[in-house]
């Protein structure tokens, strides 16, 4: 029977798991107004910086401010009438009922005025955060209104990678010793450090998986918020260790070893071994191994001690 056989290596092994996921600001806000109205002015454009408070955004605000002068005609009236029945009631000359009855519409006009005011101070739309403007969703002259965008501000001082991974690596996520290791990948190759800051207590029923959230501590200046990315977690690792491949496993735990008879001859032979520490491609084997050289192709038709033409060593991958 031919075979191919593959000595064990000695080298470090990673259990890595690799996430497709997307960069995120972690400071990330969708700019809505409050106040409904054209829009007459948006003296930002994308990829400029704005600081909390900064003006990003003017709503016509001529019927907020009749509104205001209305309710502040009314409150005015309301506070003349108050103090004349108030001074009327301290004489006894007016009824608890009067005094109680204007007492209320003053408070009433009172909020009228404050709303309107407040109103009017929304037309003037300003940046909740300090960051750089991502998107425009709309343009000067269109009709904004509370749950229509404005605009998108990010803050690209922290940007964080949230990978949705499966529900069996939990534990692995949630081992204070294992020190998770993570490294973002993006498509030309290029990859940046990351730290994991955030482990979800909560399993999605839906899909069986978990929010990871991590932080980049490079590439700030290079990567952006939507970029499409692969998350890179080190689960667990062993600095030096002699492993095999799976390849060489024949079921669950044999192994199968060729053995020269001294004549030029070759002979298959077996042994058992439950893999322990692995990887997603390699599985560690004691240091007595490496005198064997394993079969890893051609070995499931193989009985024990049967004659084998050995047809080359597997290089190593």
């Amino acid at each position: 029977m031919p075979v191919r056989v593959e000595e064990a290596r000695y080298e470090p092994l990673v259990k890595e798991l690799r996430l497709n996921a997307f960069i995120e600001s972690d400071s990330m806000v969708t700019v809505l107004p409050l106040v409904s109205g054209i829009l007459q002015e948006m003296p930002v454009e994308v990829g400029q910086r704005v600081s909390k408070g900064q003006v990003v955004a003017r709503i016509d605000a001529a019927r907020y401010e009749l509104q205001l002068r209305q309710a502040e005609a009314a409150w005015l009236s309301a506070k003349g009438t108050f103090e004349r029945i108030e001074q009327l009631f301290q004489a006894g000359a007016a009824s608890q009922q009067s005094y109680d009855q204007a007492r209320g519409q003053l408070d009433a006009y009172r909020s009228q005025y404050e709303l309107a005011m407040l109103q009017l101070e929304y037309a003037t739309v300003r940046s909740p955060i300090d960051g750089v403007v991502l998107l425009r969703q709309l343009a000067v002259g269109s009709i904004a209104a509370p749950e229509r965008p404005l605009l998108t501000i990010g803050d690209l001082s922290r940007l964080v990678v949230k990978a949705r991974v499966p529900e069996r690596y939990y534990a692995d996520f949630n081992k204070a010793e294992n020190g998770v290791e993570v490294r973002v990948l993006r498509t030309g190759g290029e990859a940046y450090a990351a730290t994991l800051a955030s482990v979800s207590p909560f399993v999605s029923p839906e899909n069986r998986t978990f929010e990871a959230t991590c932080d980049l501590v490079e590439g700030l200046e290079s990567l952006r918020p939507g970029m499409s990315v692969t998350a890179v977690f080190s689960l667990a690792r062993k600095d030096g260790a002699w492993s095999l491949p799976f390849d060489a496993l024949s079921g669950e735990t044999k192994l199968w070893y060729v053995e020269s008879d001294g004549t030029g001859g070759s002979f298959a032979h077996t042994m058992s071994l439950e893999p322990g520490f692995s990887t997603d491609e390699r599985f560690e084997v004691p240091a007595e191994f490496s005198a064997y050289r394993f079969i890893v192709e051609g070995q499931h038709f193989l009985k024990d001690g049967a004659p084998v033409r050995l047809i080359g060593e597997r290089a190593p991958r």
